[in-house]
């Protein structure tokens, strides 16, 4: 069963543009989690919202965002300033300059910002280096200073704004190689949505395919805009969304201390051929999950001791009563009865002297006697 789709669009190259939609090439939902119960009742339990100064619970709507600026201080931010900070950011250029990253300081209500090195700037790659046996060309006397010196990264160009929410905009084109792993981030499927937009979809793909490269551009996921490289996967395309620079630490300061040895020949070719031994191609057969088959294996075991619950019986089909007919005797139920029927018989008349009969004379009475 295809999953939901996690977001609705369009994907646009110039003026080319195919409605599309994005699914989750990550099952999230197959990790186990594990709720807080109470171990004597084993019921839920739930956590609340406690000042931790006052020691007073809070209520949802008194919640909101603070970013902590020093023990117990905290710069409050409202959402009406995080959406403008939002719509800025869309249309703000690219900085030539170090990202900066805002760190704590030890001194309360202060704000440290350190100036931080680049990780991904839009710079070519320098040409592999040239074989031992080419010999090299006698260099050339400089006649004018190199217009685009090593060590400085050329201007990045402002960003196309997005149009709205639901497009992914492609900016450039990139070799797959230049992407750095690190960046990597989400993968997703892009799918067109409709048969109109089929042609166009396959024109992106195919394109990207014969150039060996893949689309960057950006994409607006749960009201933030991320990076993101498409590129294409069968008859499909795959998009993966790509961490900040500033997300990425930076290696310099964790291989610094390795020290550069001289390893004998000897060892190398030793373990050189450990490699060779052990080459083999990517299977993901490797890459499962043997602690979560373990687990789920265990807890089958456990349900299996519950008690079971008892299993509501099913009603007979002959006590099933129409509705229609329960209306029509709700209808009739709720009739006045009247008064008189001409189907019914008429009541016996009592033995007596009629209201409506003539009265004898005495005196005729009397000489009848």
């Amino acid at each position: 069963m295809v999953p939901r789709a996690h977001w609705k669009g369009f994907l646009k190259l110039s003026l080319v543009s195919c409605p599309v939609a994005l699914y989750p090439a990550v099952a999230a939902n197959e990790r186990i989690s594990f709720r807080q119960v109470n171990k004597q009742t084993g019921n839920r339990l739930r956590q609340q919202l406690v000042d931790v100064v006052t020691g007073e619970p809070v209520q949802a709507h008194n919640k909101g965002r603070g970013y902590e600026v020093g023990e117990n201080q905290f710069l409050l931010v409202r959402d009406d300033e995080l959406e403008a900070a939002e719509q800025e950011g869309r249309s703000t250029p690219y900085s030539s300059v170090p990202v900066e990253t805002l760190q704590h300081s030890e001194q309360p209500g202060a704000a440290n910002l350190e100036p931080r090195k680049r990780l991904f700037t839009s710079a070519p790659m320098k040409s592999p280096p040239r074989r031992e046996e080419e010999p090299l060309a006698p260099a050339e006397p400089k006649t004018r200073p190199d217009p685009m010196p090593a060590s400085a990264a050329p201007a990045a160009p402002a960003p196309t704004p997005i149009e709205n929410n639901r497009t992914i905009e492609i900016d450039r084109f990139i070799p797959r190689a230049q992407v750095d792993a690190r960046y990597l981030d989400t993968p997703y499927y892009v799918v067109p949505r409709d048969e109109v937009g089929e042609e166009a979809f396959a024109v992106i793909r195919d394109a990207m395919r014969a150039k060996d490269v893949v689309g960057m551009g950006r994409v607006v996921l749960a009201r933030r805009e991320r990076p993101i490289i498409v590129e294409p996967m069968g008859n499909g395309i795959r998009g993966i969304t790509l961490r900040y620079s500033h997300e990425v630490r930076d290696e310099a300061s964790y291989f610094a201390e390795i020290p550069n040895l001289t390893l004998p020949d000897e060892m190398l070719r030793v373990a050189q051929h450990i490699v060779e031994t052990k080459m083999s191609d990517f299977d993901p057969a490797f890459l499962e999950d043997r602690y979560r088959a373990v687990l789920i294996s265990k807890l089958k075991e456990k349900r299996a001791e519950l008690p079971k619950k008892a299993v509501p019986t099913t009603p007979s089909a002959q006590n099933v009563i129409s509705l229609m007919d329960v209306l029509k005797r709700s209808l009739a139920a709720e009739r006045p009865v009247a008064r008189t029927s001409p189907t019914k018989p008429a009541p016996r008349r009592v033995a007596g002297p009629s209201r409506g009969a003539p009265k004898r004379s005495t005196a005729r009475a009397r000489k009848t006697g």
